[in-house]
């Protein structure tokens, strides 16, 4: 999924657009444009990230 969505991001700042039915097709897919970093990202694995990161700290010896 990474490398498709950095094929992705790369295509889309070459070419500055994509045509909106892929647009909306992506967004379907929870695939979005980020407009501050500049590349797409997938709503699912940056979900993913965040549950991983918040079990790694409420689990860890260190949280009180």
């Amino acid at each position: 999924m990474e490398a498709a969505l950095e094929k992705l991001t790369n295509e889309r700042r070459a070419s500055g657009s994509i045509p909106q039915e892929l647009d909306d097709t992506l967004s379907s897919m929870g695939v979005h444009w980020d407009e501050i970093e500049q590349e797409y990202f997938s709503v699912d694995q940056y979900q993913r990230e965040v549950y991983q990161q918040l079990a790694a700290k409420y689990t860890s010896e260190n949280y009180s």
